[in-house]
């Protein structure tokens, strides 16, 4: 299994640490990837701002050579295409690479099926991080976006 592939992607995914200022503003960013028959892949990122649920449904493209060209199926949305890749799949997690689109900076995100990262996988995630030439960029940037678990 290729780390781009569907079967990958497919499922829910939590941001739990990232790069990317726009989960500064905003709590519990999670994407649920839903692959369909001609290869493209429904993109649902849902997240809360000053308490309300918010939505962005889009639909990602295969890459010839790799990675997914998406683009928003709102009006506001559907003219500004994001390019990203999954940079590394493991039990658990994966890491994410966005390119710079006219509204949001070069990025990257680090996704796992739950809301944190055991200490396990954080040793792990660090290890991979360390070594990934396309990583490297954005390491002095990563933060945790908030989400409801961690509340005291």
């Amino acid at each position: 299994m290729t780390p781009g592939s569907p079967a990958v992607l497919s499922g829910t995914w939590f941001v739990v640490q990232t790069s990317l200022p726009l989960w500064h503003t905003r709590q519990n960013p999670s994407v649920t990837y839903a692959p369909l028959p001609d290869g493209r892949v429904v993109d649902t990122v849902r997240f809360t701002r000053r308490g309300q649920p918010s939505l962005i449904v889009g639909l990602d493209q295969p890459l010839p050579g790799g990675g997914w060209e998406w683009r928003g199926v709102s009006l506001l949305t559907r003219f500004t295409p994001s390019r990203w890749q999954v940079a590394h799949a493991a039990d658990g997690w994966a890491i994410t690479v966005f390119a710079r689109t006219p509204f949001t900076p070069a990025g990257l995100d680090v996704y796992a099926r739950t809301p944190s990262l055991t200490a396990a996988q954080q040793t792990e995630v660090e290890a991979v991080l360390a070594t990934l030439p396309i990583a490297q960029p954005y390491l002095r940037h990563l933060f945790s976006p908030v989400h409801d678990e961690q509340k005291s």
